[in-house]
């Protein structure tokens, strides 16, 4: 019989207390290796600006290291009823059936390159694995699981589903107020509900971190690549061609989700995760 693991045994509260663990984490690696480095790399620390105040700071391959010590640490501490999310199986599988969506932003990535010219490559490279480790991480990995461990009933997977997807895009809209234009930071909002939609079906649908930390993080590197993103640490300051690929990208991103988190495939997704718990 499975261990009783109080607070976290609650699915919705659950999920918040292990959003925060893993930002913590990521705050933790930033400060500890990304702002050294920032010391040493040039234009790998970025000044924020919004809401009347500037804030300097440097998030990288430090959060991301912290990040997969606080999934090792979250798979250690229900061992041995849960296998973890770390392994490879399903990879290749939820690459493929991401596709559509990755070429669609790649497109639009190449659009601001050809247009803007690239910025710097390995502050571009270093920065995107922050976000794509730790909002992987934080607003699907370990808090989805978590909530798949205690549900019940499949119609619970939608709830989960439609809360990460969600309040992953709703954390973006404070690119709106942060000296972003607004039309863009709209668009970019609406981006951001595809985005999270299809990581969030493809990680219900494998039960695989990489996929979804990996994809995500190449999303942010093909974004921040290029001059205009680079420059402005990846906020947009003006509507550009690239945003309206976008926009096609989230319908591509928001129909596969919903293709791959249909209702008849939720007994396979509740077996996925019954194996992943050993339930």
């Amino acid at each position: 019989m499975a261990r009783k693991h109080t607070i976290l045994d609650h699915p919705i509260i659950g999920y918040f207390i292990l959003l925060v663990f893993v930002l913590v984490f990521s705050s933790i690696g930033a400060d500890l290796i990304d702002k050294p480095l920032s010391n040493i790399i040039p234009g790998y620390a970025k000044e924020m600006s919004g809401l009347g105040s500037t804030v300097t700071s440097a998030s990288g391959i430090g959060a991301a290291i912290f990040v997969i010590l606080a999934v090792i640490i979250f798979t250690l501490w229900f061992r041995p009823d849960f296998k973890g999310i770390l392994g490879w199986k399903g990879f290749l599988w939820g690459i493929v059936v991401m596709l559509p969506f990755l070429i669609a932003d790649y497109i639009g990535a190449a659009i601001d390159l050809h247009t803007f010219g690239f910025g710097n490559v390995l502050v571009a490279f270093l920065s995107a694995l922050s976000p794509g480790f730790t909002e992987e991480a934080a607003f699907r990995g370990l808090g989805v699981a978590n909530y798949m461990r205690n549900i019940k009933s499949e119609k619970q997977i939608k709830h989960i589903f439609w809360l990460s997807t969600l309040l992953f895009a709703g954390i973006h809209i404070t690119n709106i107020f942060s000296d972003a234009n607004l039309v863009a930071g709209i668009f970019q909002l609406i981006y951001c509900v595809g985005v999270g939609a299809i990581l969030g079906a493809v990680y219900l649908r494998t039960a695989n971190l990489w996929v979804v930390m990996i994809a995500h993080f190449t999303l942010d590197f093909a974004g921040l690549i290029n001059g205009y993103y680079s420059s402005s640490g990846g906020l947009s300051t003006q509507l550009v061609a690239s945003d309206w690929v976008n926009l096609v990208a989230s319908a591509i991103g928001i129909v596969t989700s919903l293709i791959l988190l249909s209702p008849k495939n939720y007994p396979q997704i509740m077996e996925l995760w019954k194996e992943k718990w050993r339930q």
